[in-house]
């Protein structure tokens, strides 16, 4: 068995989307503007750090068409640099940082999954529900790449609908007449080149994901033609979602509202649309696109361990393919087990495992 071609453009739009929109967005935009003090420049800065991103990710799109394999980045690493620049990069990602981050997300998920149901989870369920979702996503990826992109197609479209109410309950404000928080939009900004440096980071952070898809080299339609319009038409999309939710967070909160809240999303729809939709409808949302950018990212590991398995930088047993569904079962599975593992260290925490 080989990988096959079945990631249409709609699917590989998808991936992009839903694997860069994850919990940022609606949990902690106010870095930027934390660090520069002003609505106007935090909006360059969203502005500049998209374009950046799609410089870089449509850069990276030639490599991706010119080298079409299913390990994207170390793929390229291998055949620019050699077997041993790639064997660090694969290994130091692949089994400490990748699987770290993987936990991350998943931690977020389970918490805003949890609070559905309860005010303050205790850590030790925290640990069980990520346990959970990580290996019903895994499972997600196991079971086929159509499969996997419809999953993906249905969480961009609850993504995108989240981000639809957040500019809908702005509108409704500013509608009203509340259009305090936005009168004066250049005005008390501090920004110095460390501050400038920081926010401009943040702004990257929020961006990072639009690799994910060159790892499918093996598996789009019309590779040449597909993956630098999926790149163009999803990083487009995600940086008008990035703007319009900021535009409605900056009407709806005040900057020091905005920089004090702790999740901006629940805390500014509230405002505008009540607590029912700031408490249960955001949560929920959160929730599910953190499965969107979790379900990416166990692509993008998945693909990349298989690739440096059949070069024989790992086990020969992660090479394989599932006879039937075509999908590198092992490799897939491996990521996952060491970010389970990751989990339930005793000391571990989001903050323990940023440091790896």
């Amino acid at each position: 068995p080989k990988l096959q071609r079945q990631i249409t453009l709609l699917g590989a739009v998808a991936m992009t989307v839903s694997t860069v929109i994850g919990s940022g967005i609606f949990v902690s935009p106010n870095g930027i503007v934390g660090e520069v003090n002003s609505v106007g420049v935090a909006l360059l800065i969203w502005l500049a750090c998209g374009i950046a991103a799609s410089g870089a990710a449509l850069c990276i799109c030639e490599l991706g068409c010119a080298i079409p394999s299913a390990g994207g980045i170390y793929s390229f690493m291998l055949r620019i640099y050699g077997k041993p620049m790639a064997f660090m990069f694969v290994w130091t990602f692949d089994l400490v940082s990748n699987p770290a981050g993987l936990a991350i997300i998943h931690l977020t998920l389970s918490k805003y999954f949890l609070t559905l149901f309860m005010a303050t989870p205790p850590d030790w369920a925290q640990k069980v529900c990520a346990a959970a979702f990580i290996a019903s996503l895994c499972l997600v990826n196991c079971i086929g790449v159509r499969f996997l992109t419809k999953v993906q197609t249905f969480l961009m479209f609850f993504k995108l609908l989240a981000i639809l109410i957040i500019v809908i309950a702005g509108s409704i404000y500013l509608g009203q007449g509340h259009t305090q928080n936005i009168k004066e939009v250049f005005t008390n900004e501090t920004v110095t080149p460390t501050s400038f440096t920081y926010a401009f980071y943040s702004g990257l952070w929020a961006y990072n994901g639009w690799d994910t898809i060159f790892h499918a080299g093996e598996e789009m339609e019309n590779m040449a033609t597909t993956l630098p319009l999926a790149i163009k038409i999803g990083m487009a999309i995600v940086i008008t979602a990035y703007l319009l939710a900021n535009v409605a967070y900056m009407s709806l909160l005040s900057s020091f509202d905005l920089i004090q809240s702790t999740a901006v999303a629940e805390t500014a729809v509230a405002v505008s649309l009540g607590k029912v939709f700031g408490t249960i409808i955001i949560p929920l949302f959160v929730a599910l696109s953190c499965m969107g950018a979790s379900t990416g990212s166990i692509f993008m590991v998945g693909r990349q361990v298989f690739a440096a398995a059949r070069e024989g930088q790992f086990p020969h047993f992660l090479s394989l393919l599932h006879p039937k569904r075509n999908t590198p079962v092992p490799a897939l599975i491996f990521p996952c087990v060491v970010a389970t593992l990751l989990l339930f260290l005793p000391t571990t925490s989001i903050k323990s495992l940023i440091r790896l």
